[in-house]
Order: structure tokens, then C-alpha cells, then sequence
């Protein structure tokens, strides 16, 4: 049996503890952790705890640990948005093998510069586009490289993120105002965008997109709603956002309840919900991201596609249409069924995949053990390069600045515009 792969933790947060840290826990052939940074006293000192990391190897920042000599071959970056770049740049430099959280960074110039400086250095720069290994977008792409759908004519992909998800994390939470992370097109999409280059394997050649924040604002606040909910909200029994019902009752057990407090008794998260961000109105928070949008895209060969975001849904999960010259692929991730209409035979064929293990419908599992046999210099598995990251990154940006200035933006212009700064820079 090898031995684990070596690797530091920089972010114990939610994802860097409930993903990343429990398969470490539950492989301990696979992968071990011997270092952790993190600003949180408590965060740091759980994780290291669960560990057994000693304390001259748990760093209270990202800027303290890239002080130190390489502490092992691998680090997973679990840092917030803005701190993707700087913070990956310096742990390739050192001579890390990187697995690092999406977005990769938050400036088109940024993303080349990371995906060049891990060339240039040789070393691993993973993203953590994890939904490529999840069964039941590996199951999409499948299908539609199998020509079982013909030619694609026309694509409809739709992020339905549920009410309490979007305000947990993008009216309370560490996403919600975009100049403290990234537009919601970047920071929830680039997944999507990235299954779309990676399913349809072709390039996009042209942007357009429409949306914006219209609900979630003071000016639609109930009145007499208070900043806060635990402040004796009047509408608190009709209010779908309503935060101790969500964190006591819809979201228990889940990572949206372990974000309020790490410990599950009711009064420890009303204690949580009286001070810190979840407890806040959702009509009194200083968000910024939009709550719905929808991005237009025309892909080489006159291949329409429709990506829409929107946070108002009643169950998590996507749902997809792929219509083909021979058949019609209809998908819904949350009830992991896939149907196929063949246009030919009139036969629907209906396929149920089996409950995942993990997080992101199985994709975590296999996201790290990619990330992990790459380390150990068997690249096979891992299923995007930092340069294809880039291409969904870009597509993002481009989305978002479509968005704002109501143009059609011609990706072959903008991808050059943005390598030709990106050499310049590097001169």
C-alpha cells in the first residue's frame, strides 16, 4: 500500500473541513493532513485536533505559512475568492502541488497568470471544478459523445439554487456583496459554464446576458422588519427566510447549519443567529449579487445555449435539455433521473442513478483522489487542466460584463484582449 500523500490545509471552513478534511479522515491511506492555516482560533484548533496537527504547524494566515519552507507536497486552498491568487501564487512558488477552490481568482488577467506560473514551475494546479466527476454529469457527457443524441441543436441548462441556499450564502453569507468576493456568475456558474465547454467540446463564441438584484433589497422589506430576525420579526411565521426556522428545522444537519455554529443544539445556533451574519433580514443585508440571471451563449457551429441562475427555487439542483438531431435528453440532478426521447422510435428510456457518496453528487470523492494520484505523478484522472479552467473563468467575466454594459460580446476578441494584457503585463 503507498503511503498517504502529505498535504497542508490553508481555510477551515466549511468546505475545507467537511469535504476535504473528512476523506482524509476516512482514507488515511489516501491523504494526511500535517499543517492547517486559518485566521478562526476555533476553526484552526478543531481541525487540528481532528488531525493531529502539532502547534508549531497551524498558522493563523495564508501570508504566515507561505513564510515557512515547504511543509509537504500538497496544499488545498480553501481561502475566500480574493485570496485565490496571491495566496496560490505563493504556495506554487514555494513548491506546492495546488488543489484550489473555485473561482481560481477574480480578474481574467489573474486566471492566466496562475494557469502560466504553474506551468512555468511544473507543479499540479488543480481546480476544484468538481462536478466533472460527479456520475451524473459524467453520465451527460457520455451520452451526448456517444451520439446518442445526434447532432446537439439546442441546449437549455438551468442553476436552480433553492431560496435558503441563496440566502444562506448570497444575501447573509461570505458571497453575498460582490466587492468583498465575485459576481454570482463567476462564483456559483463558472461550474456550469465549465461542464458546458467540457460537454459540448467546442469553443463559445459569443456572450449576451441579462439580470440583476430586484428583490432583496430595503425597499421591499416588510414593514416593521427588523434588522435583524431574532429581533422580534411581526412577519417571522409567513417569511420563507425566516433564519431560526431555516437553521433549526429546514437546513439541520446540514453544512448550512455547521456555517451558523459548529455545535448542532438549538441553543447554540440562536446564540449564533443573535449576533453573526445568518441572522440577519434578508432585506437588510448589504448584498450586492444578482438573484437571478441569465446568460445567452453561441457556441462554433451556430450551437445556441441558455444558462439560467436563479435563487428561488423550491429544491437544489439542476435540470438540463439537450435537444439532438436523434433524440431529446432531459435531466434533473436533484432527482438524479435522466430521460431520453428518441425521436425516431418514440421510446422514452428513463435512468435512475444510484444516491452518491459525498458531497457535490459524488464529485468531491473523486476530485480529491484525482488531485491526490496526480501528486503522486499519475495524472490520468485528473479531468481539467489550470488552462481549461481558464476558458470557463472567461466565459464568466465575459458574461458579467455583457450584463452590465447590455452588449454581445465576441469571445474570440475578448479571450485575445485579455492574453495580449496578460503578456504585456508579463514583460
Amino acid at each position: 500500500m503507498q503511503r498517504p500523500v502529505e498535504a497542508v490545509l490553508v481555510g477551515a471552513g466549511n468546505r475545507g473541513t467537511l469535504a476535504y478534511g473528512t476523506f482524509a479522515l476516512r482514507a488515511p491511506w489516501d491523504l494526511r493532513f500535517v499543517a492547517v492555516a486559518e485566521p478562526n482560533d476555533e476553526r484552526r484548533t478543531r481541525f487540528a485536533q481532528q488531525h493531529g496537527i502539532p502547534p508549531e504547524r497551524q498558522f493563523h494566515s495564508w501570508q504566515e505559512l507561505a513564510e515557512q519552507p515547504q511543509l509537504a507536497p500538497a496544499l488545498i486552498n480553501a481561502t475566500m475568492d480574493r485570496d485565490h491568487f496571491p495566496s496560490t501564487i505563493a504556495f506554487l512558488e514555494t513548491g506546492y502541488h495546488v488543489l484550489l477552490e473555485k473561482p481560481m481568482a477574480t480578474t481574467p488577467e489573474e486566471c492566466l497568470t496562475l494557469a502560466a506560473t504553474a506551468e512555468r514551475t511544473g507543479r499540479v494546479l488543480q481546480v476544484a471544478h468538481v462536478l466533472r466527476y460527479a456520475p451524473f454529469f459524467r453520465t451527460i457527457y457520455d451520452l451526448v459523445h456517444s451520439g446518442r443524441l445526434g447532432e446537439i441543436v439546442s441546449v437549455d441548462w438551468r442553476e436552480n439554487l433553492s431560496y435558503f441556499h441563496f440566502a444562506h450564502s448570497f444575501i447573509r453569507g461570505n458571497w453575498a456583496n460582490t466587492e468583498r468576493s465575485s459576481p454570482m456568475i463567476l462564483t456559483k456558474c463558472c461550474h456550469d459554464l465549465d461542464l458546458l465547454v467540457w460537454i459540448l467540446d467546442r469553443s463559445c463564441q459569443r456572450v449576451a446576458s441579462f439580470g440583476s438584484l430586484t428583490h432583496f433589497t430595503p425597499a421591499k422589506a416588510p414593514p416593521g422588519a427588523p434588522e435583524r430576525c431574532t429581533d422580534g420579526c411581526p412577519i417571522a411565521d409567513e417569511c420563507p427566510y425566516f433564519a431560526p426556522r431555516i437553521y433549526l428545522f429546514t437546513a439541520a444537519g446540514s453544512a448550512f447549519q455547521h456555517a451558523v455554529s459548529p455545535e448542532p443544539d438549538p441553543e447554540a445556533i440562536l446564540r449564533a443567529l443573535a449576533t453573526g451574519p445568518y441572522g440577519r433580514c434578508v432585506y437588510h443585508c448589504d448584498n450586492t449579487a444578482v438573484d437571478h440571471q441569465v446568460v445567452l451563449m453561441e457556441f462554433a457551429g451556430q450551437l445556441a445555449v441558455s444558462l439560467t441562475m436563479h435563487g428561488a427555487s423550491h429544491v437544489e439542483g439542476r435540470t438540463v435539455r439537450i435537444d439532438g438531431t436523434r433524440a431529446t435528453l432531459l435531466a434533473n440532478e436533484s432527482r438524479r433521473e435522466l430521460v431520453i426521447a428518441d425521436h425516431l422510435t418514440g421510446t422514452i428510456e428513463t435512468m435512475r442513478l444510484a444516491p452518491p457518496i459525498g458531497g457535490h453528487g459524488g464529485g468531491d470523492v473523486g476530485l480529491i483522489r484525482a488531485f491526490v494520484q496526480a501528486v503522486r505523478g499519475e495524472r490520468a484522472g485528473v479531468l481539467t487542466s489550470a488552462h481549461q479552467a481558464v476558458e470557463s473563468h472567461l466565459l464568466a467575466f465575459a458574461a458579467e460584463d455583457a450584463r452590465v454594459s447590455g452588449r454581445i460580446l465576441d469571445m474570440a476578441t475578448y479571450r485575445a484582449q485579455w492574453e495580449h494584457q496578460h503578456v504585456d503585463t508579463r514583460r
